[in-house]
C-alpha cells in the first residue's frame, strides 16, 4: 500500500482544511452559532490498521453518515459522531427546548442533513483542487462502534483482506456553547488511492 510523504499529506491536510472551512461556515449559518472546525489531523493508512486504531480510539457507540462518491477515484465517505455530541448538534440545529424523545425522532434526518453538507464540502474541495469528477450517493446514517466501522463499507467489505486505503481525518467542532470531536473517513480501494496519490503529486509539482 503507498504512503503519503511529508509533502503529500501537507497538501492533502491544506486540501481538506479548505473544505472543512467550508462546511464550517454552512453549518454555522444552520445552528446559528458560530462554528470553528480545527484543522484535520489526516493519516493514510490500511483498512486492518485503521480498525485498530480507531477501535483503540472510540469504544462508545458512534452515529455514522456515510456516503459513496464514485469517478475516477472512487470513496467510501463517512462522517462520524459520539452519539451525545449527535444529539448536541440536533439540539442546536432545532432548540434547546425539543423534548428528548422527540430529538431522537428528528436525529436521523438531521444528521443526514449536517453530513452531506460537510461531506459534500470536503468532496467539493477536492474535486476542485485535484480535477477529479465525483457522483456522490444520498446519505445514510446508521449506529456503528469504533470495532465494526471500517468492516461496514460495503463495496470494499468484499474484499475481505482488510488492505484497502483508510484516509482518515480528525477534526474537532467548537460551537460557541459547546464542544464535540467528530472523525471523517474515506475508504480507497488500491486504483483509487494510486490515483489519488498521483493527482496529489501533478497538483503539488504544477
Amino acid at each position: 500500500m503507498k504512503t503519503l510523504t511529508e509533502l503529500e499529506q501537507d497538501a492533502l491536510t491544506e486540501v481538506f482544511n479548505i473544505g472543512v472551512g467550508l462546511a464550517a461556515d454552512v453549518l454555522s449559518q444552520m445552528v446559528n452559532e458560530t462554528v470553528r472546525l480545527s484543522v484535520p489531523l489526516v493519516e493514510l493508512t490500511s483498512q486492518e490498521v485503521a480498525s485498530v486504531q480507531f477501535h483503540d480510539r472510540e469504544n462508545r457507540p458512534l452515529c455514522a453518515i456515510r456516503q459513496t462518491y464514485s469517478g475516477e477515484v472512487t470513496t467510501d465517505a463517512i462522517l462520524m459522531f459520539p452519539v451525545e455530541n449527535s444529539l448536541e448538534l440536533v439540539r442546536s440545529m432545532v432548540g434547546s427546548d425539543i423534548p428528548l424523545e422527540q430529538l431522537t425522532e428528528m436525529e436521523q434526518d438531521a444528521m443526514a442533513e449536517i453530513g452531506n453538507i460537510i461531506l459534500n464540502a470536503v468532496i467539493s474541495q477536492l474535486s476542485s483542487t485535484l480535477d477529479l469528477s465525483f457522483d456522490g450517493s444520498l446519505p445514510e446514517v446508521s449506529m456503528v462502534t469504533g470495532e465494526t466501522i471500517f468492516a461496514d463499507f460495503g463495496q470494499f467489505h468484499a474484499q475481505g483482506d482488510g488492505q484497502a486505503s483508510v484516509l482518515m481525518l480528525t477534526i474537532d467542532f467548537e460551537l460557541s456553547t459547546r464542544q464535540v470531536s467528530g472523525y471523517l473517513a474515506f475508504l480507497l480501494d488500491i486504483p483509487s488511492s494510486e490515483k489519488l496519490i498521483s493527482r496529489l503529486d501533478r497538483f503539488i509539482n504544477g
